[in-house]
Formats: C-alpha cells, sequence, structure tokens
C-alpha cells in the first residue's frame, strides 16, 4: 500500500514529463504503438471507473438544490462555446470542413475527469465540481451525439450511433458502476480501493494519450499552414473557454472564489481522452487531429490558470485563510 501512494505521488508530481513522454512515444513509434488503438476504449472505461471511485448519488441529488451554477457550466460547455467554435472556423476553414468537425467535437465534450485533481490542488469547491461532473458525464452519451448532428450533421458523415455506444461504455457505464459500488460499500469503496487504484488510473491515462498520439504523428510529418491555423484555434478557444468561465462566475454570477475557480476549471478542460476515442472510431481520419492534438497543452494550461488564479486578490484572501486555519490546527 504505501508503495502505490509513493508510486501515485512521483507520478502526479512528474505528470506533465510523463505526458510530455507519453506523446513523444505515440508520435515517434506511432506504428508498434497503434496496437493500443482497439484496446482503447476498455483502458478508458477501466480509467473513467477508478477516477469517480467515491463519488455518490447524494452528491448528483445537490444539482436539484443548487442548480444554477450546474446549469450554466453545462450551458457554456455545450452551447455557448461550440456555437462560437462552429462560426469561427466555418469562416476560416470553409474547404475543410472535417478540421472544423474536429474543432466542434473537441468543445462539445463533457467536462474531463482531471477536473477533479486541479479543482482539489487549487481548493476549489469540489461538490460543485463533483456534481457537474456527473450529470455532464451521464447525460454526454445523449448531448454529445446531439450537439454533433445539429451543429455539423450536415457537414459530414458520422456514426451518431456508435458515438452513444461508445460514450455509454467509456463513460456511463463505469461511472453508474462506481456510484453503486459508492452505495453499496457504504462510502468505503473510495477508502480501501482508490488509493491502489489510483496509480493504475494514472499509467491507463498515458497509455491513452500514448494511442491517441499515434493518430497525430501522421499530420506532423508534413506540417501545413492549415494545420498551424487549426492548432491556432484550438488553443485559443481552450484559452477563451477558461476566461469565459471565469468571467461569467466572477463578474456576472459574483460567485465565492472556490466556486469561481471550480467554474473556470471545469468550463475549459474537456474529456479529451474520450473524445480521442470517439473520432477514431466514428469519424473519418481528419477530424481526429484537432482533439488527439489537443492533451499536448491541456495539462500545461490548468496549471497555469490555477496558478494565476491564486493571484488574484479573491485567491490570495482565501490562501490567507486556508493558512491560518494550517496554523491553527495542533501539531
Amino acid at each position: 500500500m504505501e508503495k502505490l501512494q509513493k508510486l501515485d505521488r512521483f507520478l502526479s508530481d512528474k505528470i506533465l514529463w510523463f505526458t510530455l513522454a507519453s506523446l513523444l512515444l505515440g508520435i515517434f513509434f506511432c506504428e508498434p504503438f497503434s496496437v493500443l488503438v482497439p484496446v482503447t476504449p476498455m483502458i478508458f472505461a477501466a480509467m473513467t471507473f477508478i477516477n469517480t471511485l467515491g463519488c455518490s448519488f447524494r452528491q448528483i441529488c445537490r444539482v436539484a438544490t443548487h442548480p444554477v451554477p450546474v446549469l450554466v457550466i453545462l450551458a457554456l460547455l455545450h452551447l455557448v462555446v461550440p456555437v462560437l467554435c462552429l462560426g469561427l472556423c466555418t469562416s476560416l476553414f470553409p474547404d475543410n470542413p472535417l478540421f472544423t468537425t474536429g474543432l466542434v467535437l473537441n468543445f462539445v465534450l463533457p467536462t474531463g475527469v482531471v477536473s477533479l485533481m486541479w479543482v482539489t490542488i487549487g481548493r476549489g469547491n469540489l461538490p460543485l465540481c463533483l456534481s457537474a461532473l456527473l450529470l455532464d458525464t451521464l447525460l454526454s452519451p445523449l448531448m454529445v451525439p446531439l450537439s454533433m448532428k445539429l451543429l455539423v450533421g450536415s457537414m459530414v458523415v458520422m456514426d451518431a450511433s456508435g458515438m452513444m455506444k461508445n460514450l455509454l461504455f467509456m463513460v456511463a457505464l463505469p461511472v453508474t458502476l462506481a456510484l453503486l459500488c459508492h452505495r453499496i460499500r457504504g462510502g468505503q469503496a473510495a477508502e480501501h480501493w482508490k488509493p491502489r487504484l489510483s496509480p493504475f488510473a494514472k499509467l491507463l491515462m498515458f497509455l491513452i494519450i500514448i494511442s491517441n498520439a499515434t493518430g497525430v504523428a501522421p499530420f506532423l510529418k508534413s506540417v501545413t499552414p492549415t494545420l498551424l491555423a487549426v492548432i491556432a484555434v484550438l488553443v485559443g478557444l481552450s484559452v477563451f473557454s477558461y476566461f469565459l468561465g471565469w468571467f461569467v462566475s466572477h463578474r456576472l454570477m459574483r460567485l465565492d472564489f472556490p466556486s469561481v475557480q471550480t467554474v473556470t476549471i471545469v468550463t475549459g478542460v474537456r474529456n479529451i481522452s474520450a473524445g480521442a476515442v470517439l473520432a477514431a472510431q466514428c469519424f473519418p481520419p481528419d477530424v481526429l487531429f484537432p482533439v488527439a492534438f489537443a492533451p499536448i497543452f491541456t495539462q500545461i494550461m490548468l496549471a497555469m490558470v490555477v496558478k494565476l488564479l491564486r493571484k488574484t486578490k479573491a485567491g490570495q484572501a482565501d490562501q490567507a485563510i486556508w493558512e491560518a486555519e494550517s496554523e491553527s490546527v495542533p501539531q
């Protein structure tokens, strides 16, 4: 148990380096690692189950009593940013509808499970993060195919039913199983299983990144001005998503700092691993590039966002309170 915890801390501390190494392995050794592609949905389902252990049905029910922040997050994730993305990409890439489809797919995905880790690191509103994550994840088998059909259905042929089946298998089913384990074990599933399984979840994530990177490799061998423009739009809209989450929660809704931080993170991060699997299995090859390229900067951007939020006045005040509370705890 102690060795697994040390391994988990080591992987967490070096997660940026391991992410970069995984990407490079997938890009430079795409042929041998392409054997991972067929089993990636199963790997992703296992990772989702481990990461959501400890979540409960009660946390989902909190949405009913405080629904506004969660509804705002869902609106930003699945309406505002995707519509803006579609409008921008349609004007920039009129002759490349597959790249537009890939970018739109990237921004209609449910929020990423990795948001839990960063909200915890930043001392955000964890119940709000869990509620938004669980609701968005459970609704994703319906919302993602419907959003894609409405936004880009006329631009490209896609397997909507296959997309729904993949999301059910990779996301909804393992999350439901984790909730049932929490219920049956009386809340002890996370206490007994998660510390042991957490390092394996990170290793599974690295395997998924390697698998996804194999799909990017052919594009990087011949980088064109269009690909560079796609990357610029992808990074720009990702930055805008974080800013939009901060602006709406802080300036318009006037939420407390932990909730502002949570809305910002949850609005900006997407379940890229699920998106890459969907793109590879349900769309033509060009759709994969924007989604598979996103992990290259996602973790770095998240770290920068959390750091910037902590530097705000509200963040400094929250940090001072936390330090005061820490000093008051008996040693």
